[in-house]
């Protein structure tokens, strides 16, 4: 794989210029619970979208795009707090993000080489224009 390459539009530094962190991912939906996944993102459950904005995460969107016969789903979100860790740390001890998590992990197929503990793989950002 080729080294990362920097300059104006891909920026070295995690956090930008307007003080946002941004985050995209990646992971296979499993086609035969796809119609699942999609009814439960149709309407996410406010205790959910609550702790997703508690934990400093906004403009989060997650698309699905059909690839080689299968189905990935790609998030994207910014993180505008000041402590990544101690923000992503509260989701696993939400009693409400838990329940949702034992509903969509399910749908999802992890990709080869997601770090163990991970469930989503992380995307290294090529460009950005604000």
């Amino acid at each position: 794989m080729s080294e990362a390459i920097y300059g104006s539009t891909n920026p070295k530094e995690a956090v930008d210029k307007d003080g946002i962190q941004r985050f995209g991912s990646v992971i296979e939906l499993d086609t035969e619970k796809e119609a699942y996944y999609r009814e439960l993102h149709a309407n996410v459950w406010e205790g959910v979208q609550a702790k997703i904005h508690e934990c400093n995460m906004r403009n989060y969107n997650i698309f699905v795009a059909p690839i080689a016969g299968k189905k990935y789903l790609f998030s994207f979100f910014e993180y505008i707090g000041t402590d990544l860790e101690g923000d992503m740390g509260k989701f696993p001890q939400d009693e409400e993000t838990l329940r949702w998590w034992k509903e969509t992990d399910p749908c999802q197929k992890r990709l080869p080489g997601t770090p163990e503990g991970e469930q989503w793989f992380g995307l290294e950002r090529v460009f950005f224009q604000a």
